[in-house]
């Protein structure tokens, strides 16, 4: 009986563990990203909690003007910071000069990623899937 008991309560503490990471505390975010006019092909949108969030960065690719973070990759409430990099060419990072890989350029300005002037992102939770779209000129 004992057994039984300390089983069930072991069973109760795991399955409370993973509901926090199962969707209430985190919010999925998707959309379209354009430079010029033209779908961004080929880059990363990066999000940096601001100062009070208490969340980690989220980082995902950026393939054919889409971006997504969804399930592990979902992001907490809060205010974040937005870097969105696009790149042309190779396939290795920007900097990396190896004979087997090209390097790939890095081609949005600084105010998009390093110096990003992008509006903070705004993430609640109950609110479903977040849309949000950047269009750059």
């Amino acid at each position: 009986m004992q057994n039984f008991f300390i089983l069930s309560v072991c069973c109760l503490l795991l399955s409370s563990c993973g509901s926090k990471t199962g969707g209430q505390d985190f919010t999925s975010v998707a959309g379209e990203v354009t430079y010029k006019g033209q779908p961004i092909l080929d880059g990363v949108i990066r999000l940096s909690p601001a100062t009070g969030t208490q969340a980690p960065a989220r980082t995902t690719q950026i393939k054919s003007g889409r971006y997504q973070f969804t399930e592990r990759n979902a992001v907490k409430a809060g205010t974040y910071q937005v870097e969105i990099y696009a790149y042309r060419g190779g396939s290795g990072l920007p900097g990396d000069k190896t004979a087997d890989s090209p390097e790939r350029e890095q081609i949005l300005p600084e105010q998009f990623n390093t110096q990003s002037e992008i509006e903070v992102l705004q993430v609640q939770t109950g609110n479903g899937e977040i849309q949000q779209d950047y269009h750059f000129n």
